[in-house]
């Protein structure tokens, strides 16, 4: 029997089935999310539920979404955006996400005519754009997007695509000077986008210098590089995935003392992905630390909701979102604090 011997796994443990209860309570018995008429929180749904051990109820919702929001191609039928521009712009990335949990609960069949659709989409740079075009049009293509389409595509085994996404994501990490404290989390054809479009800037230029800034960036685009190197053994991929988030553990304090902000969350998944990848690479504290992050930003009724300072009423739908993702997040998390369990270290 698997006994967790450390208080901070036992806690996560517990933290993780307060979240799968209240996300079991959003999700009605067609499979119907909650806040569905208005907003769209159902995206990562499907993932959530499956990685809590509830497939079936994530099932039930990736047959409603099949119905009601997935067009004959793939690609997500037009949904009600009201106050979220941060979904709007950023289609491919939540499609990607819907492409995982469809696959983890069965439905490859969905997954898959997504994914090609995504492939459809891919930039010639290798990259995935945001529904915002740059300068004279060219495309804009986001780590954020790409690392989770990259994700995907490894999920789906569209390797041709994957490798496309990590050609382009060490790229941009080589081009992030590792000197300075700002990540561009852009790109415009080969080079970076330094001067993106003003309503995308928020979670395009970040000052890690400062607090309560978008600082997930760099975390997507290190999980997508852990699980690539990890599957096809690519230490240029690590390497990269560690440049990445050297922003973040150099960055500003605030990241993970800031109670009301949870924009340092994707650091925490990458963290826990890189030590699953590289358990000799100095992640364990990271793990550690990490993992008290979530538990201490959950809410007593097992939800997560968005940063306080930005946010300060959020909707069923957005505490929706963030518990489907946080809830990820620290199961990842959670795997690498089990791995411990067997170490001989």
């Amino acid at each position: 029997m698997f006994v967790a011997q450390t208080e901070v796994l036992a806690r996560a443990m517990l933290a993780r089935d307060r979240a799968t209860e209240w996300l079991k309570g959003q999700v009605a018995a067609d499979g119907k999310p909650g806040d569905s008429e208005d907003r769209n929180g159902w995206m990562r749904l499907p993932w959530g539920l499956a990685i809590c051990g509830r497939s079936e109820i994530g099932a039930a919702a990736a047959r409603w979404v099949e119905i009601n929001q997935l067009q004959p191609g793939g690609a997500f039928k037009p949904f009600p955006l009201t106050g979220q521009a941060y979904v709007e712009q950023y289609p491919h990335y939540w499609l990607g996400t819907f492409v995982v949990g469809a696959w983890l609960v069965g439905r490859q069949d969905l997954a898959l005519r997504s994914m090609r659709w995504l492939a459809s989409a891919q930039s010639p740079s290798g990259g995935m754009p945001m529904l915002l075009p740059g300068a004279n049009g060219q495309p804009v293509d986001d780590i954020l997007s790409t690392g989770q389409v990259g994700l995907a595509a490894l999920v789906c085994g569209a390797h041709d695509v994957a490798h496309k996404c990590a050609d382009w994501m060490m790229r941009i990490a080589e081009q992030n000077a590792a000197e300075t404290m700002t990540f561009y989390a852009c790109m415009q054809g080969a080079d970076l986008c330094t001067e993106p479009d003003p309503s995308a800037n928020w979670a395009s230029v970040i000052r890690f210098d400062q607090p309560r800034q978008a600082y997930y960036p760099p975390g997507m685009g290190a999980v997508f590089l852990a699980n690539y190197a990890r599957i096809h053994d690519h230490p240029q991929a690590l390497q990269a995935a560690r440049r990445l988030l050297a922003f973040n553990m150099r960055g500003h304090e605030a990241q993970f003392t800031d109670i009301a902000s949870v924009q340092a969350c994707k650091f925490g998944w990458a963290v826990g992905e890189m030590h699953l990848t590289d358990p000799d690479g100095g992640w364990y504290l990271w793990v550690e630390r990490m993992t008290e992050w979530f538990i201490q930003r959950q809410a007593p009724d097992g939800s997560w909701g968005p940063s306080r300072f930005s946010d300060t009423e959020p909707t069923l739908a957005d505490r929706m979102i963030k518990t489907a993702e946080h809830v990820m997040e620290l199961t990842v998390l959670m795997r690498a604090l089990a791995s411990e369990q067997n170490s001989s270290r």
